[in-house]
This record gives C-alpha cells, structure tokens and sequence, in this order.
C-alpha cells in the first residue's frame, strides 16, 4: 500500500533538533516507594506499531497519559486518526500531538519511512513498542497443516515476525547512535505453548520471541533493551478471529498495556525476560470448603483486596518472610511506603524488631497502620501457625503473601559437586528453600479463601528454569518452587486466589557473600529492583496476574566465545 503521512512536517524549534537525553524521573514521579527506581515517560519519543486497534492503541492511550510523545504506526489511517482522538482526550496539557503514519510493517522501505520521519519530527527514537500482528490470515479459519495454504503460512510470518524483524532493524541505528533506547516486541502465550490449527502464529510468535533474546543479546552493551512481553487472552478484535465461543469476563486490553507502560519504566540497567500476563481463569479451585476462618478479633474494616487497579497500597496486609534481608527488606520498605501494613518474619527475633520498627517509620508518611515484627525459622510448621495467628489478631486479614527466605547452601559450604554434597546440606537447602515456602503458603491460604482474595508470590531463581553445576540443591528446590507455586495457583484460582513464582537473576544481596573468593557481578542489579517488580504484581487487578517472571541485568546473558567477531582483535 502507498505510504502516508499526517503532520510529517518539522516542528522542531532550532534547538531541538540536538539529541538530547529523555528527562529524568520528577517529583511526581517518585511518590511513595514505587517511584525508588521508574523512570518518567513524559517526552519519551515513543513509535507504537499496530497502533490502529487492539493492544496497540490501548498502548497508545495508556503511554499519552504519561506525557509521551507518541508515533502511530498502522495500515488504516482512519482507524488511526480514531487512535488520536482517543490520546488527545488523555493527554496532559503541552503534550506533543502524535505523528500518525500510514505504513505497512511488511514492507521494507515504509519501515525505514517511519524510522525517518520520526527523526525529522523529534531528531531521536527513544522507544519502539512493536505490537502489530494478526491471528490468520485475512478471511481465514482454522485450519491443519496439511491443509494450509502458502499464502495463508506467508500473510502471517510475514505481518507478525519479519514485520518484527524490520520495524526493529528500522530503529536501531538511531538507538546505537545515541546509546540508549528501548524495543518492546509483543508476543503472546502462544510464545511458548504451540496451539492446534493456528501453527503459522505460534510459529511467528516463538520466533519473535527467540529474536528478541537474541537482539537483546546484541545490542546490552550498546544501551539499547530489548525485551518481549507475551499477552494471554483479553478482550481485543483477535478474540473475533479465534471462531470459538469466549467467557464474558475476559479483562481488557488495558491491562496489558499497564504492564508495557512499566516494562519502559523500569530502569536502565535491568529487563523482564519475556514474563507472560493473562487473565486469572476461573476454572478449579476442587477442594475448598466455603467456611470463613475463625477470627481472633473482630472482622477488619479494610476494603476488600485488589478489586480494581491500584495507585498505592493502604488498606492491605503483607507478609513478608526473610524480611530483613536483602530482597524481603526491600519489599518490606516498598509496600511500607505505598501504606500498606506489613508484617515481617524472620528467623533473629532481634534483626526483625528493628527492621519492624525501620520499616514502620519508612512508611508512615504514606498512612502504613504499623509494622509487625515475627521471629520464625521457616522449616517448622508451629512457627508458621503463630505468625499467621499474630497477624489476624493485628491487623485482621492477610492480603499478600512474599515468601523472600532462602539460601543458597549450608551456611560455610563453598559449591561443591554432588557426590561431595552431604544429606545435612541438602535437608537444610530444601528445608528453607521449598518446604519453608510450602508452609507459608497452606499456612496463609485458609484465611485468603475466606476472603476470596490474596496475592502469594514465591521467590525463586533463574535457577529454577536453569540447573548450574556445583549447585544441584539449590536448583532443585528452586525448581520445586516454580511447579508447586504453579500447582497450587491451579488449585486457588477460582477463589480469586493468585500465586506466582517469580525469578530473579543476578541480584546483590547477601547471598553472595557464600560465593566468595568469587567478585559479584559487575551488572548486579539492586534488591529494590525486584522489590518494584513485586509492588507491580500486587497493584494489578484483581482479573489479571503476571505469570513467571523473569527479572534480570540487561547484562545478564554471558558470551561464551569471547568477544564477537567485530570486536576481536
């Protein structure tokens, strides 16, 4: 299709076409504890593709309410100028009015038209959020592979992977040039599980996502992140193509892109690794009984838990355990200053009064009602009882759980293989690590069915998804976080229950003091970054839920062949 073009003239004052540095974090954006690391998107020169319909015009929306200055990207020029009108009615005053370009994403010259005429608006490229795509080809159903056409294969490799591989390879030498940029690729639950009868657009959607690690892979040391998010089902125009009967209550777009909106927040030095966010299905929950828990006071007049989306987060109870350490610190300060109650359990009774007392201070400003302090070694079951009873009988519901305590090994116990690893230090990893988190979890859950209502997330590794040598124990107990968080998530679903496995990579917190003489990781990433990735989790509504996240340094994938071939030498 011929390309056009609406408002492509040159607005630039005489100064702006320097390069200049998207602005800093404002005050406005550092209220209360999430605001410790994100980043402003006011004046972020941010292209959305696909931006006529769907997830990328609710991107669009949500991105115009920050301030940002948009690029919108799409085949119908009339459905983008539906897309205008919607930003304008969001946008803050002085907000740039978007660019709106015509173009197809298939098409090789267009894709370098859009890279251009953005820089003749703007004079950088600070983002790309790439969500064109489409489900089948245009007027096709379901259907075998035996029976597929070529053109139906070609319509949608071509929309959904090689227009990825074109809108981004379009952008990047802006990005390089200048040393700093963000790509955001939309893939999809089919990103990881193959569908029958829809083999072109799993095909597409796992590619994108393996080129998005391996640009991602690329382009870290340059400053340009490169990240994928994979939507589940919600409620946009590709449910019409599905030929299936849908449930009423899918959740709408908008829910994916609060989570897009984050992901271009979050600071420069880290990146999710393709987390998938889908609705919370209503399906199971066998098992429960309705009866409400025995109260030790009267009910609590706090509101109900994660009915709507949030800003902050009073009125809720969190607890913590391993929380006057490292990760659990940090999310004991976060969710203290979005003025939550928190309770904090640990295992040196006089580590967690002060840290109850710190974390009550931290957040008084912002309403927190009170810090509760609970000494509990996590391996025994009475220890879990009492702080949960401790916990009703202070603040009277339990809205959140974060299960932070784990170690790496046997306190003293450099890595070793697994015919020198003693039965001593393998009870004592999985008796913290996994069975210290399978009695938080049943120990808390009685009380949040009651309630139809709670968040659990249990904190595991990118060992989880990953064994490392030297390290049997400490894999296997991360991995047996991940399928019992998801196994019990399948069993409490229905109760408007979530419970999630998250995985962090290189972390600094104490923990790595057992590696030693080993140094740290250069690109460690701070405890408060995992810590705003766990407020994120707690403010989603209550129909949707974030699914294995994968938080990491930018740099966090390692060459194993020295330095690329353009650099040798």
């Amino acid at each position: 299709m011929a390309a056009t073009c609406r408002n492509c003239r040159s607005s630039k004052s005489p100064s702006s076409s320097r390069r200049r540095s998207p602005p800093e974090p404002g005050p406005q954006d550092r209220n209360a504890a999430t605001a410790m690391a994100l980043r402003s998107l006011r004046d972020l020169v941010t292209i959305v593709t696909g931006a006529s319909s769907g997830l990328g015009r609710a991107t669009a929306v949500a991105l115009a309410r920050d301030g940002a200055s948009l690029v919108l990207v799409g085949r119908d020029a009339a459905r983008l100028n539906d897309t205008v009108a919607q930003t304008a009615a969001v946008a803050p005053p002085g907000a740039a009015e978007p660019l709106v370009l015509a173009l197809d994403v298939r098409d090789e010259a267009q894709m370098q038209q859009m890279a251009e005429a953005t820089l003749a608006r703007h004079g950088r490229i600070d983002a790309l959020v790439h969500s064109a795509g489409v489900l089948r080809a245009a007027g096709a159903g379901m259907n075998t592979v035996a029976a597929m056409s070529l053109p139906e294969w070609d319509e949608v490799l071509d929309i959904n992977l090689r227009g990825t591989f074109l809108a981004n390879r379009a952008v990047l030498p802006a990005m390089l040039a200048a040393g700093r940029g963000d790509i955001l690729n939309l893939g999809s639950r089919s990103s990881r599980i193959g569908l029958a009868y829809d083999a072109p657009y799993c095909a597409s959607k796992f590619g994108v996502v393996g080129f998005t690690e391996a640009l991602a892979d690329e382009a870290r040391h340059r400053g340009v992140r490169v990240q994928a998010l994979l939507p589940g089902k919600f409620a946009t125009e590709v449910l019409s193509q599905i030929g299936l009967p849908q449930p009423g209550d899918i959740p709408p777009g908008e829910r994916v892109a609060d989570a897009i909106r984050w992901m271009l927040r979050l600071p420069d030095d880290c990146r999710l690794l393709s987390p998938l966010i889908e609705p919370l299905q209503s399906a199971g929950g066998a098992g429960w009984n309705a009866t409400p828990v025995h109260r030790h006071r009267k009910e609590s007049t706090m509101p109900s838990p994660f009915t709507s989306a949030a800003e902050d987060l009073r009125g809720k109870v969190v607890l913590i355990t391993g929380g006057t350490g490292g990760i659990g610190l940090a999310t004991a300060q976060a969710v203290a200053a979005l003025g939550a109650a928190v309770v904090v359990a640990d295992l040196d009774a006089g580590r967690v009064a002060e840290v109850a007392d710190e974390v009550a201070r931290h957040g008084a400003e912002a309403g927190c009602p009170g810090a509760l302090g609970v000494a509990i070694d996590v391996r025994q079951e009475a220890d879990h009882a009492r702080m949960v009873q401790a916990t009703l009988e202070r603040f009277g519901r339990i809205d959140a759980l974060i299960c932070c305590a784990g170690i790496l090994r046997l306190r003293g116990t450099p890595p070793k293989l697994l015919v020198d690893t003693t039965t001593e230090e393998f009870d004592d990893v999985v008796g913290i690590n996994l069975k210290g988190t399978f009695l938080a979890n049943r120990a808390v859950l009685p009380t949040m069915v009651a309630q139809r209502g709670g968040l659990i997330v249990n904190i595991s590794s990118v060992q989880g998804l990953q064994g490392r040598a030297y390290d049997s124990v400490y894999c296997a107990s991360k991995f047996g976080v991940i399928g019992f968080s998801q196994a019990v998530a399948d069993e409490v679903k229905s109760y408007g229950v979530k419970v999630q496995a998250l995985m962090p990579a290189a972390i600094a917190t104490p923990m790595w003091e057992q590696n030693k003489p080993a140094p740290m990781p250069g690109d460690a990433i701070p405890p408060e970054r995992v810590a705003d990735l766990i407020v994120f989790m707690l403010l989603q509504p209550e129909d949707t839920m974030i699914v294995g996240p994968v938080i990491a340094p930018v740099g966090a994938r390692r060459r194993r062949g020295g330095k690329p071939a353009a650099e040798a030498g």
